[in-house]
């Protein structure tokens, strides 16, 4: 049985700040999750929330507490109660009673099936139903004050040979970078996220993004905002993704009623762990939508499970998640992920994180330490 949990709250410095409609991202704060059973085999993950709560309500802070104080023992609790032994499809009952603090959630969740993996010398791609080898791989661009300067961004990284190019955009600055891009790229995969930052007024702009042939529009309204999205597709004939809109496969269901979306960002970490992720694909599939996986500028660790969850054979489109050397100078993995070929990154086959963890760059990027003895609550 599992007898052991250890939090390891890093940061770890942006190679290049992230501009996005919400600011900027300098560095990536995350916390990993370490379980521990008797036999001394290991589970890790990642909790992928922000520093600050500007993608969802949470943040490192807030997740910080909430595992300490609620749902590592509420897990602790379940543990001794649960059938023997654990399957960790089973494990996200241990929150049941707990409402949101999706990204927390799934840090444990996910960190079991890791457990789980290493447990049974099983990869967890076999385990979650993954039929990739290898995955495409698309390159994200903030935003920036000069055109040639991005234009030359996009440059390098069809260079490095990334399979498509989503730029992040905001009202008032859209047509003019996406231009720049498609010009010298009329063939190139492109998409544009906008992070929820338009509204109702700026629908014609978004309209009049439907000539540059995109892949899809991502959260181009704020992720309550229902029936404009609804009617925004309607009128669209580029597909809209949604992200931060949907953090359950009840949203999704909703999403698909309404016509508000023809693409799925999947992030494990938003849908609260790989578990939900499986049930919300299923739901994609019957509403005839398309999925792909996103990033959360993720360390390595939460890096191969969000790679291991692209070869999930729903997967229509390149994933955001890249080689290590663009985010970090040092990533937390013992060999950093790269790519296998021009823009595409084999699908890790571990049975477990626990081998591939860094040990040394996790201690130096740890800024807090918290470890509890689960059979003690």
């Amino acid at each position: 049985m599992i007898q052991t949990c250890v939090l390891h709250r890093v940061s770890l410095p942006l190679k290049l700040p992230m501009h996005t409609a919400h600011g900027h991202v300098r560095e990536k704060q995350a916390i990993l999750v370490q379980l521990i059973d008797a036999d001394g085999i290991e589970g890790w993950a990642e909790c992928v929330a922000l520093a600050e709560p500007t993608y969802t309500e949470e943040c490192t802070d807030t997740a910080w507490v909430v595992l300490t104080r609620h749902l590592i023992p509420r897990f602790a609790r379940w543990l001794r109660q649960a059938p023997q032994p654990i399957h960790p499809s089973r494990a996200g009952e241990a929150f049941d009673d707990v409402r949101g603090h999706l990204m927390s959630r799934a840090a444990v969740e996910m960190a079991v099936w890791d457990w789980y993996a290493a447990r049974t010398g099983q990869p967890l791609v076999d385990l979650l139903g993954g039929g990739r080898d290898r995955v495409e791989v698309g390159a994200t661009l903030g935003m920036s004050d000069s055109l040639d300067l991005l234009a030359e961004a996009a440059d390098a990284m069809v260079e490095q040979g990334f399979r498509r190019v989503k730029l992040k955009i905001a009202p008032g600055r859209d047509h003019a970078p996406i231009q720049a891009i498609r010009t010298r790229h009329p063939h190139l995969a492109m998409a544009a996220d906008a992070n929820g930052s338009y509204r109702p007024e700026d629908l014609r702009g978004l309209r009049e993004l439907d000539g540059y042939n995109l892949q899809f529009i991502e959260q181009p309204l704020p992720e309550d905002d229902w029936f404009d999205l609804a009617e925004l597709q309607a009128d669209l004939q580029t597909p809209i993704c949604l992200d931060e809109s949907i953090r359950s496969e009840r949203e999704l269901r909703l999403a698909a009623r309404l016509g508000a979306a023809r693409v799925l960002n999947v992030k494990p970490g938003r849908l609260g762990g790989f578990g939900p992720v499986l049930r919300a694909l299923r739901a994609a599939e019957q509403a005839g939508m398309a999925a792909w996986v996103g990033g959360m500028y993720e360390t390595g660790i939460g890096r191969v499970h969000g790679l291991i969850t692209a070869a999930l054979p729903q997967m229509r489109y390149a994933t955001d998640l890249g080689p290590s050397h663009r985010y970090f100078e040092q990533d937390l993995l013992k060999e950093p992920i790269g790519f296998a070929e021009p823009g595409m990154i084999e699908v890790p086959r571990c049975a477990g994180l626990a081998e591939r963890v860094d040990r040394a760059a996790v201690h130096r990027f740890t800024t807090a330490t918290w470890r509890a003895d689960l059979t003690s609550f």
